[in-house]
């Protein structure tokens, strides 16, 4: 098993408390992102686009870099990094399904159809066998909001490791240093 290092690292800063505020703050921003969309007249027709996207990248790399600048060495390590970026995304993946709740079924009541045209569409234009689209759609027609809320936080979350990740590589300033085997 040589291939396996056991790394020794210390975690400097409060990750904890930032990661929740900071997530809170991030799923606020997306919540607003989506919003303005709406005010502008060009509301998302599905739970995960491009913009929420983009705007939870941004979030995520400028939350980073000020958590990093906030530290009192400005030390920190990989691990730090991905542990603090994956429960930023994962509260703000939690704010942003809350705020589809919301904005469904308050703000823009058409939210709903709108991601099951959108899906249909999507699926009828697929490779799939004729059989299998209008499985595939008659189940997605059984969506509620709910279900939609559901896949635009589940897919911020999983988002929200690819961007961690990105976070992680690029504001790193420690490498860790390996731990001896004991024999």
């Amino acid at each position: 098993m040589r291939f396996f290092r056991t790394y020794q690292s210390e975690i400097y800063g409060p990750y904890r408390t930032a990661l929740l505020r900071d997530g809170l703050f991030t799923g606020l921003i997306m919540a607003g992102v989506v919003l303005f969309c709406k005010l502008i007249y060009y509301p998302i027709n599905t739970p995960e686009n491009l913009v929420t996207d983009i705007t939870l990248l941004v979030a995520t790399l400028f939350f980073t870099c000020r958590y990093r600048s906030s530290l009192p060495e400005k030390k920190v390590f990989f691990k730090e990094l991905m542990m603090y970026g994956l429960g930023l995304g994962i509260v703000a993946a939690i704010v942003y399904g809350l705020y589809l709740l919301l904005y469904g079924s308050v703000i823009d009541s058409e939210f709903p159809s709108r991601c099951l045209s959108h899906f249909v569409d999507g699926e009828m234009s697929g490779n799939a066998s004729e059989e299998d689209k209008i499985n595939t759609v008659a189940v997605m027609k059984g969506y509620k909001l709910h279900t939609w809320a559901f896949i635009g936080a589940f897919r911020t979350a999983v988002m929200s490791i690819m961007v961690a990740f990105i976070s992680s590589l690029i504001f790193r300033t420690e490498k860790d240093i390996v731990k001896q085997k004991n024999k």
